[in-house]
C-alpha cells in the first residue's frame, strides 16, 4: 500500500473505530503531541481532552450509524501528509443532533521513524452565517439565500426550558401530543431536546429536571442569549434584580447563568463564553 492509499485508509478507520465506539483504536491515530482544533468547544486541545470528550458523548451515540465522507483530497510529502474533506454522521435517529450536520476537516499527518503515520493536526468545523450568527448545517444551505436579518442581530430568547418531575412520563406526553422526538442532550442536568433547526424560525428547548425545581405553576423558564452571560448577570443585580445562580459551564454547550427580575420572576441568560 502505497502512502497515499495509507492516508485515506486512516481516515476510514477513523469513521469506523468512532461509529464502532473505539476510543483506543480512535486514538491510536494520533501522535502524543497533536494539537486539536475540534468542532466543539474549546477552540484547541490536545489528545487527553479529545479523549475524554468523545468518551463523554459516545453514550449519547446508538448502535449502528456510520460516517460518510465527500470532496476528500490527499497530498503526501516525504514527512508530512495533508487531507481535506467534509463528512457527516448517517444512519442516527431523526432529530439527534449530530445528524443535522455536515463537518469541514483538515487533518495532517507526519511519518514517524518506524514509517507510520500519525495525526499531528486536527481541525474539524463548521462555517457559521455572519447575519444569523448560526451554524451552516450543509454545504448547500444557503445557496441562494438571502440574509435572515441585518448582520449582528438576533432575537433575544435563545432557549426555554420546561420543568418536569417525570422525564419518562413528561416525554410520553409531548411525543402523544406533538409526535416529536426528543434527544437527550449531554448537560450536568437532564435534558430532552425538542428537535430544533438553527436556521429555522423560534426558539429552541427542551423538557429539564433538576431536583429543587418544581413543576406546575408555569414552570417554563426562558433563556435569552448573550455575549457573555455574567455581563447580563451582573446589570441584573445592578437593576434591583437578584443572581440566583451565577454563570456556570454546561460543557460543549457553553455557559449559563439564573437570575430573577424585579417581579421575582426567574430568566436564564446563555453565551458560548
Amino acid at each position: 500500500m502505497n502512502d497515499e492509499n495509507t492516508i485515506r485508509a486512516a481516515i476510514a478507520e477513523w469513521g469506523d473505530a468512532f461509529c464502532s465506539k473505539s476510543i483506543d483504536r480512535l486514538m491510536a491515530l494520533y501522535a502524543p503531541d497533536a494539537v486539536i482544533f475540534d468542532a466543539i468547544p474549546p477552540f484547541s486541545s490536545g489528545i487527553d481532552a479529545m479523549r475524554t470528550k468523545v468518551v463523554d458523548c459516545l453514550p449519547y451515540f446508538p448502535d449502528g450509524f456510520a460516517f460518510e465522507t465527500r470532496d476528500l483530497t490527499v497530498s503526501v510529502g516525504s514527512e508530512m501528509a495533508v487531507a481535506h474533506f467534509i463528512w457527516h454522521f448517517i444512519g442516527l435517529p431523526p432529530g439527534h443532533p449530530a445528524g443535522r450536520h455536515w463537518f469541514r476537516s483538515s487533518v495532517i499527518w507526519r511519518k514517524q521513524a518506524d514509517g507510520q503515520w500519525l495525526v499531528v493536526h486536527d481541525h474539524c468545523s463548521a462555517p457559521f452565517d455572519p447575519y444569523s450568527e448560526k451554524t451552516v448545517l450543509s454545504p448547500d444551505a444557503i445557496a441562494g439565500e438571502a440574509p435572515s436579518d441585518a448582520c449582528g442581530e438576533r432575537n433575544p430568547v435563545g432557549w426555554f426550558e420546561i420543568y418536569v418531575q417525570d422525564m419518562e412520563r413528561a416525554k410520553a406526553f409531548y411525543g402523544a401530543v406533538f409526535g416529536l422526538p426528543l434527544t437527550q442532550l449531554q448537560s450536568p442536568i437532564e435534558l430532552w431536546a425538542f428537535p430544533g433547526h438553527p436556521n429555522g424560525m423560534g426558539a429552541a428547548g427542551a423538557l429539564a429536571r433538576i431536583e429543587g425545581f418544581r413543576s406546575a405553576d408555569n414552570s417554563v423558564l426562558v433563556y435569552f442569549s448573550c455575549d457573555d452571560c455574567s455581563v447580563q448577570a451582573a446589570r441584573a443585580l445592578e437593576a434591583g434584580g437578584q443572581i440566583h445562580k451565577p454563570r456556570m459551564s454546561i460543557g460543549q454547550y457553553g455557559y449559563i447563568a439564573l437570575v430573577v427580575d424585579t417581579e421575582g420572576n426567574m430568566i436564564g441568560l446563555h453565551s458560548m463564553q
